[in-house]
C-alpha cells in the first residue's frame, strides 16, 4: 500500500480531516506536495464514484442512471478484469473493502449493496436513509457521508448508525465530503 501512495494523491484532491469521537472533527486544510511516480490507463468513460486499491488491484464504482457499475481493474493496463452492472434505477457512488466484502452505496435510491470480495457476487443488501456519496471504513465501522457536514458511522452487521461526527474547518462547517479515505487513523475527502 506504501508503494501506491502516490497514486492516491494523484487521483484524488484531498485535504485533511482530523476526525474525534467527541463529536466534532477539526478540519486543518494542509497542502501536500507530490510527485507524479507513474500514470495508468483508465476508461475515460467510467463516471467513477467509488475508488479503492486492494491486493494489486483496483476496484471502482461508477455512477450514472443505466450506467452504474462495480468494477475489478487491472492497475497497470486499466482493462476491466470483473464488472457487476446495477440495475438502471441505481445511481453508483462510494466504495470500500471491509474483510472479504465490498460494500457500494447509491446515491438517492438509499440502499446500499454487499458483495462477495474475489467474485462480485452480490450477497446483500441494506438500506439508509440519507443519500450515499463517501464510504470508507476503519476495519471495524462502515464511515460514510452523505453530501452534509457529517460522517456517519456505521455498524457493518446491522446497518444501524453507532454515532456521527461534524466536520468543522477553518471557516466553519465543511460540506459535500465524498471520496473518503481512511489511512493510517485519518480520514481524507475531496
Amino acid at each position: 500500500m506504501e508503494k501506491y501512495m502516490g497514486l492516491w494523491f494523484i487521483l484524488l484532491t484531498i485535504f485533511f480531516i482530523q476526525a474525534n469521537i467527541a463529536g466534532v472533527g477539526f478540519c486543518s486544510e494542509l497542502h501536500y506536495e507530490y510527485v507524479i511516480v507513474n500514470s495508468y490507463p483508465h476508461d475515460q468513460k467510467a463516471f467513477t464514484q467509488g475508488f479503492t486499491f486492494h491486493n494489486g488491484f483496483i476496484y471502482e464504482g461508477t455512477g450514472l442512471y443505466g450506467q452504474s457499475s462495480l468494477r475489478q481493474v487491472s492497475l497497470l493496463d486499466g482493462i476491466v478484469l470483473k464488472q457487476i452492472d446495477l440495475p438502471g434505477e441505481y445511481f453508483g457512488e462510494g466504495i470500500t473493502i471491509l474483510n472479504d466484502s465490498i460494500y457500494q452505496l447509491t446515491w438517492q435510491e438509499e440502499r446500499g449493496f454487499v458483495y462477495e470480495l474475489d467474485s462480485l457476487v452480490k450477497l446483500e443488501e441494506f438500506y439508509y436513509s440519507l443519500e450515499g456519496w463517501g464510504l470508507t471504513t476503519d476495519g471495524d465501522l462502515l464511515i460514510m457521508s452523505n453530501g452534509s457536514h457529517h460522517l456517519i458511522f456505521i455498524d457493518p452487521i446491522t446497518y444501524k448508525e453507532k454515532y456521527k461526527i461534524e466536520v468543522l474547518g477553518e471557516s466553519g462547517f465543511v460540506v459535500r465530503l465524498n471520496e473518503l479515505e481512511y489511512i493510517k487513523g485519518q480520514i481524507f475527502a475531496n
